[in-house]
């Protein structure tokens, strides 16, 4: 991705420092990601400064160990108060502890953009969710978080995870959350399913190893079944969950698996979705297809207009005596001809064979000719001229013939 600097593992250069700065500066930086990364404070402290300043960063990633110190946390608070343009920060796999989480909140409550927040494996306990959820509603300084990682934080109690539902009902906007490895059991699960029910917004929801049951996932599948949600992906790996609830929980999402991709945690990754893969490829199937029978038609256009004349009128013969084969099929021609009905406007026909919900869909496949042979079954036998349709002779125009009986 233009505009993205990544680094993991290794040990951070000045030049590589510099090559930040210069693309903070210059409005060119989209996304960094630093992780497990050795630094210098000094040049840490100035990488986090541009980031401060920058207009063109959307995406902010410092992991494992890279937010590991109460100046570590200074710097990103004050990079924080700074910047404005930044749209998702992913800082797991940091030790912030409760007072770093709070701090950090503190300057996220009063940032006007971000909607996308990681904290998962921060060691956090019951009182990091008490700030955490005032981030969760939206206000008139700033959108609600949309998409929540909190995976991993164990210390967090289940009373906490139960106001945590509440705070989900009572004015949420995600569309994704990530509570996987944390032990909610079913308790505390269900009070979050609950609070959830009231999302109109929520499509990913992960509750893989939280310690639940089959009641949590019977209150899951109650949802999906008698209520209106966008969920698409439920993740119930690694709990005791019977085969049965989580097949009949299957059914339901995918009849919601048409949501095409959407700005996530996932997708500020450039993680892509297997369900937007698949997405795309029926996309990109189906436009390759209409191509091909685009050109297909075209190319049997070009055809048919060198065909010679002899062959055209005896194609028209053949398309005629299989459509015109009874009583039925000759009226509504006959009809037709007699209304003069133009090709391109077919809703008195239409309407005709929709009286007869027997009849197959008829497809319009227009036929250029001069001349027109119809030719009619052995039991109707006739011989249309000029006369038939014209009290005084005079010469009728020309009327399209068109394939299964539509003119």
């Amino acid at each position: 991705m233009k505009g993205t600097i990544e680094l993991s593992h290794v040990i951070v250069s000045h030049d590589s420092v510099k090559e930040i700065c210069d693309a903070a500066n210059g409005g060119k930086l989209k996304t960094l990601s630093l992780r497990d990364c050795e630094i210098e404070e000094a040049l840490y402290s100035s990488i986090l400064k541009a980031v401060g300043a920058c207009t063109s960063i959307l995406q902010l990633s410092l992991c494992v160990g890279m937010v590991a110190s109460k100046k570590d946390v200074s710097a990103l608070c004050r990079c924080l108060q700074k910047n404005r343009s930044l749209l998702a920060l992913f800082i797991h796999g940091n030790p912030l502890k409760d007072s770093g989480m709070q701090r950090i909140c503190r300057e996220l409550v009063q940032h006007p953009q971000i909607v996308s927040l990681d904290v998962s494996d921060c060691e956090l306990t019951d009182q990091s969710m008490e700030v955490l959820c005032s981030l969760l509603p939206e206000t008139g300084s700033r959108p609600g978080l949309k998409d929540l990682s909190l995976s991993a934080n164990p210390g967090i109690s289940q009373k906490s995870w139960a106001k945590f539902g509440i705070s989900v009902a009572a004015n949420s906007c995600l569309r994704e959350l990530y509570l996987d490895y944390n032990s909610l059991g079913d308790y505390a699960a269900s009070c979050i399913v609950v609070g959830l029910s009231g999302s109109q917004n929520l499509r990913v929801l992960d509750l893989e190893s939280t310690n639940i049951g089959d009641s949590t996932a019977e209150l899951i599948q109650h949802l999906l079944e008698k209520f209106p949600s966008q969920l698409y992906k439920v993740v119930l790996k690694e709990n005791k969950i019977k085969g049965s609830i989580i097949d009949s929980i299957s059914s339901y999402l995918e009849e919601n698996d048409d949501i095409s991709d959407t700005f996530s945690i996932e997708s500020m990754k450039m993680k892509t979705k297997s369900s937007s893969k698949l997405s795309k490829s029926k996309t990109s199937t189906q436009k390759s297809s209409t191509l091909k029978d685009s050109t297909r038609y075209e190319e049997s256009s070009s055809d048919e207009d060198k065909t010679e004349k002899t062959d055209r009128e005896k194609e028209e013969e053949s398309d005629m005596k299989d459509t015109v084969k009874t009583d039925e099929d000759y009226r509504v021609l006959e009809m037709a001809l007699e209304e003069g009905l133009s090709t391109g406007k077919i809703s008195a026909l239409s309407n005709t064979m929709e009286e007869d919900e027997g009849e197959e869909e008829l497809k319009e496949v227009p036929i250029t000719s001069t001349t027109h042979v119809i030719k009619f079954p052995d039991n109707k036998p006739k011989t249309l001229s000029a006369e038939d349709f014209s009290d005084d002779g005079d010469e009728l125009e020309e009327i399209p013939v068109l394939k299964y009986g539509t003119v």
